[in-house]
């Protein structure tokens, strides 16, 4: 029997459900994204953040509950927040956590994955988010340097915000609806493209055709972790197209869902307008590094935790 067989009215029904379900996520996070633009000062983050260093990388790590933010807009707001004086190792703690530690990204996790424990696994995905961008925070701060890792050395200071605003509530609003209409168009499109191939993955090739990257833990975390790069897929939509591909155990599903929103193709080209090439390069390595290693170690303990939650 072949191992790719297509059929139109399989891949419609499949592609159709993953929009219909990951659509309204994508529509309200794309209003909080402009909400947050248009209404929240960066400064306020400043009053939030400890003192110490380390409790201030922490933090930096849940800020996303607070200040929610989805990768596709993440990066020019972290230029933003290092130029009003935000710790650099902070301001990329918060770039790595907020597209997952963030409560519109955990709810569409919970909703995606539903039945198969969602609330576990949007509390997994959140606590390995923390984790690994709390963990390359402390090597920025401790090892690749604060400032040598930016793009010209260092950011100039901001003495005021550089957006144009309009004036009143009315003015306030069509910029709230002017904003998150260009993420929603943005975001839309890299949804429908990702929701296509993952339609086409599932609806064309027979269960036996991805068993054998699926069968190891290597294998599997590995091509699910590319698969998140090449996909460009948004945050507030990953969790419905990871959740289809059936082959592959939770561990592997876990390292698209954690590695996604912090590194693919369309970051990689912004972070080129913050960082330093060799800096780049060391971030987007260690990021890869270590989700790789605890994806792959969490065949071990994640059925462990699963099933405890479940009692």
């Amino acid at each position: 029997m072949s191992r790719f067989s297509f059929d139109l009215s399989d891949f419609v029904l499949v592609w159709w459900g993953l929009l219909y379900e990951a659509m309204p996520f994508v529509a309200l996070g794309a209003l909080l994204s402009g909400f947050v633009e248009r209404c929240l000062s960066r400064e306020t983050v400043l009053r939030v953040l400890p003192r110490s260093r380390l409790l201030g990388l922490a933090a930096s790590g849940l800020l996303g509950l607070v200040f929610p933010m989805c990768e596709c807009g993440i990066v020019p707001v972290v230029r933003r927040l290092v130029r009003k004086g935000v710790p650099v190792s902070c301001a990329v703690t918060y770039m790595l956590a907020a597209p997952i530690v963030n409560p519109l990204v955990l709810a569409s996790t919970f909703v995606a994955f539903g039945a198969q424990g969602g609330w576990r696994v949007a509390a997994l995905r959140g606590a390995m988010g923390w984790v690994v961008a709390v963990t390359i925070g402390l090597v920025v701060w401790r090892v690749l340097g604060e400032r040598s890792i930016l793009l010209g050395g260092s950011a100039p200071p901001d003495a005021d915000d550089a957006h144009a605003h309009s004036p009143g509530l009315g003015g306030a609003l069509r910029d709230i609806l002017t904003h998150a209409a260009r993420d929603f168009l943005e975001i839309g499109a890299t949804l429908v493209v990702g929701a296509g191939i993952a339609a086409l993955v599932n609806s064309g090739f027979h269960r036996s055709a991805m068993e054998p990257f699926a069968r190891s833990p290597v294998t599997a975390v590995g091509s699910m972790s590319l698969l998140a790069i090449a996909l460009n897929l948004c945050s507030e939509a990953d969790a419905f197209v990871a959740v289809s591909f059936y082959a592959f155990p939770l561990p592997a599903k876990m390292a698209f869902l954690v590695l996604g929103p912090m590194l693919d193709v369309k970051l990689l080209a912004m972070y080129t307008t913050v960082f330093r090439p060799r800096a780049i390069v060391a971030i987007s390595g260690l990021v890869f590094a270590v989700i790789f290693l605890l994806c792959v170690s969490a065949y071990r303990w994640m059925p462990l935790v699963m099933a405890a939650g479940a009692g």
